[in-house]
């Protein structure tokens, strides 16, 4: 179905005040430190810009919401006749892990049994979300009967710190490797020749010797890097299996994000014992940093970056918590004004001094963390988020019970510990 006008409309109103946007951000002042100073007046018109920007947004979803109300009530009763000869089944979806798991095999050999010849389901897969959309009618089937809630917004992924490595996998129990625990860099400029005593310009005679190039040093040791399993249960009652919406939700929010957390957690703090990870803030060699009072909370993240800087590595992403990333987004000067400019914009991404953002609550508020993620610290992982149900544990039969486990296996490897540093913060007495 055409676009209706006023959606175009909205839409050409939205695609303005962004462009209006861009041209002011583009007109804060950069400092030779690389931060921003935006005036008072700046500040006023990228606010407003910004609030009527979300203003017109929500016109555009309540304008979507008419339109698919409408092309539900035009909609045929079945597939278009041209769909079913050709033994299309049209259908626009949103998969996270909860669907994959309802979708899986082995739910639905389960389901067809009533839950009743196998006393438990297993479902592996993998932690992201798949979209996708073909021609035709779009039918939804929820608890047997046909009933059209809309399409909704996918759900807001939350990030993790697995989100700063890039993917890695392994296919075994026990990762060894050599950790880089000094470096003394030699390196210059080497002549053709040089006299007999290997240091003075050569002088033509045959005692004149090839230049040697210097040596380094480097120091490693070896160390192991055991995988490790993340894992917890739960207990629903059995009607839940039944009840697909809730089931994915369940899954999705409480099995799923309940690893995540935990896995922040050890990759951050886990005490590593032959069997656990050791995680950055207990392995040796990671750099420490206490900011200073006279700085705000931008420069002391932009002064830890430099002492990572000064160690040869680049970092690439800051582990922070939310209470800390609030007060360093909403930093102001003295007249009022945003002391470094972020990226406002509809879907921006988390950035700070050009290193990707992670906030978790597994970081205190003392505390940040800032690295090269992949360079220093790679994140292999052994076995993806996998959730187990069974009905047979404890007194479960006798309580309607079925208890779900969700699992993962993983390994962190940090052959560079000096690429990372651990921040402290300190309350700024500058106003």
């Amino acid at each position: 179905m055409p676009e209706n006008t006023r959606l175009k409309e909205l839409k050409r109103q939205l695609q303005e005040k962004s462009a209006e946007a861009e041209r002011i951000s583009q007109s804060f002042k950069v400092e030779d430190n690389g931060g921003f100073v935006v005036s008072t007046e700046q500040a006023n018109a990228f606010k407003k810009v910004s609030s009527e920007a979300q203003e017109i947004k929500s016109l555009i979803d309540a304008e979507q919401g008419l339109v698919q109300v409408k092309q539900y009530l035009d909609a045929p009763d079945g597939p278009s006749a041209a769909a079913m000869h050709y033994g299309q089944t049209p259908a626009m979806e949103g998969k996270s892990l909860g669907d994959l798991f309802v979708e899986s095999d082995a739910y639905r050999t389960a389901a067809q049994a009533g839950f009743r010849d196998r006393p438990y389901v297993r479902a592996e897969m993998e932690g992201k979300s798949i979209f996708s959309l073909a021609g035709g009618s779009v039918t939804h089937q929820v608890l047997g009967s046909a009933q059209n809630l809309g399409i909704a917004e996918r759900m807001f992924r939350k990030f993790h710190v697995r989100d700063l490595f890039p993917k890695s996998t392994t296919k075994n129990a026990v990762l060894y490797g050599a950790r880089e625990t000094g470096w003394t860099n030699n390196a210059k400029q080497v002549k053709e020749r040089y006299a007999a005593d290997g240091v003075s310009p050569a002088t033509g005679a045959d005692t004149d010797v090839y230049g040697r190039a210097p040596r380094s040093k480097l120091s490693l040791t070896p160390v192991m890097y055991p995988v490790a399993e993340v894992a917890h249960l739960l207990d629903a009652h059995k009607n839940i299996l039944s009840d697909e919406p809730r089931l994915k939700t369940f899954i999705n929010q409480r099995m799923v994000e309940g690893v995540k957390y935990a896995e922040d957690w050890d990759l951050l703090h886990s005490v590593g014992d032959g069997q656990s990870l050791t995680g950055l803030y207990n392995t040796p060699g990671v750099q420490q940093y206490t900011g200073l009072a006279t700085d705000k909370y931008s420069v002391q993240i932009r002064r830890a970056i430099t002492k990572a800087l000064l160690a040869e590595y680049d970092p690439t992403g800051i582990v922070l918590s939310p209470t800390m990333w609030e007060r360093v987004e909403v930093e102001e000067d003295k007249n009022g004004a945003f002391r470094v400019a972020v990226a406002v914009a509809i879907g921006a991404e988390k950035k700070v001094w050009r290193l990707n953002v992670v906030e978790t609550t597994a970081m205190a508020d003392t505390d940040f963390l800032i690295g090269a993620f992949g360079l220093g610290a790679q994140l292999h992982d052994r076995e993806n988020v996998s959730v187990t149900v069974s009905s047979e544990n404890a007194d479960n039969f006798e309580r309607g019970l079925i208890t779900f486990r969700a699992d993962e296996r993983l390994a962190l490897e940090v052959p560079r510990p000096e690429s990372f540093v651990i921040g402290t913060w300190t309350t700024p007495t500058v106003p």
